[in-house]
């Protein structure tokens, strides 16, 4: 297989604000992989260049997509992060889709199955704009907002005084376990449905105490990075977020989502801020969800990839082979 890599800058339409920072554009690394004149895409935000480049040797001697997992097994044992890996494994999936003649996710046997409407994130911006956003986001049906360390839970309260839909609250890791669940209570009183990672990870114990004592079920987002974390997450959350970056991959993303219902856990499918080609692979899983979270690329300009569509809040999962995203960028030629 031949490969090639680039990296893709991407702007935003506005600044999206969380307490991570001011995110004004995306850049990610976009894997290409040609086979028998096919050609599959993969890309991870915020994967290291360098490493990403490293693969390619890596990939010597694979025959054909239908070696995906041992070539995925030859990339973790040689060290590659999961960020490196998701490109590549997206990339693989999607020349298995094409080389079968379908869809991802009909390879996987989910067609036809129900998809949860997707939630479109609201950052951590000035009261005003938060009130001005409600209205006019009015008809979505999920609205995910983004809180910081300083926010006590209230701004949830805004957002309801104008929004009538369901609300969910990511934490990003702001609070204490108790001020998280001071704030857990504080959501529950605007009817918010779920919190997201409301203590910083790495303490499963923090997590555990605000799940017992939350009025509003408590997911893991940075806690699961992947399957090996399901086991440890089994009674201290509600539920986990899934994404690519964090776990490796399509291949590690379906094993957790099996681990995670079999330790009694719901699933979330969640994206970052990334160009359509990483939320469309995510999208082929979405079947298998609970709740979805594959916004990342509606405030995106200049995206050169389009797959999934969304419209208020309904995904529609492409019918093309593979992922099914397609460009008509000179640089990124679609098969």
């Amino acid at each position: 297989m031949r490969f090639v890599h680039r990296t893709l800058s991407i702007g935003l339409k506005e600044p999206f604000i969380s307490n991570t920072g001011v995110t004004t554009e995306v850049r990610q690394s976009v894997v290409e992989l040609t086979w028998e004149e096919l050609r599959g895409y993969g890309t991870a935000r915020g994967a290291d260049p360098a490493e990403v480049a490293a693969c390619a040797p890596l990939l010597a001697g694979a025959g054909s997509p239908y070696e995906l997992r041992r070539v995925l097994d030859r990339l973790a044992e040689a060290g590659i992060g999961p960020a490196a890996r998701a490109a590549v494994d997206m990339a693989l999936h999607d020349l298995l889709g094409k080389a079968c003649g379908q869809p991802l996710h009909r390879l996987w046997g989910l067609a036809g199955l129900p998809l949860a409407p997707t939630a479109l994130s609201i950052g951590a911006c000035p009261d005003d704009e938060l009130v001005t956003r409600g209205r006019t986001l009015a008809d979505w049906p999920v609205l995910k907002l983004k809180l910081t360390p300083r926010d006590d839970g209230s701004r949830a309260g805004l957002l309801r005084s104008v929004y009538s839909g369901r609300i969910r609250v990511d934490g990003n890791g702001s609070w204490s376990p108790d001020e998280a669940v001071r704030v857990a209570r504080t959501l529950h009183e605007h009817g918010v449905e779920l919190l997201e990672q409301p203590v910083p990870p790495g303490d499963p114990e923090a997590l555990r105490y605000v799940h017992e004592r939350s009025p509003v079920p408590v997911y893991a987002d940075e806690d699961c990075a992947g399957p090996q974390d399901i086991p440890r997450l089994r009674g201290r959350a509600s539920g986990v977020n899934v994404k690519l970056v964090k776990c490796g991959g399509l291949l590690a993303a379906r094993e957790t989502v099996t681990l995670a219902r079999r330790a009694g856990l719901r699933v979330m499918l969640g994206c970052k801020l990334e160009s359509a080609l990483g939320v469309t692979a995510m999208a082929q899983l979405a079947p298998l969800a609970d709740e979805l979270d594959l916004d990342g690329h509606l405030g995106l300009v200049g995206d050169p990839f389009t797959g999934a569509a969304v419209d208020r809040g309904v995904i529609g999962l492409p019918t093309a082979p593979g992922l099914g995203a397609t460009t008509t960028s000179t640089d990124y030629g679609d098969n």
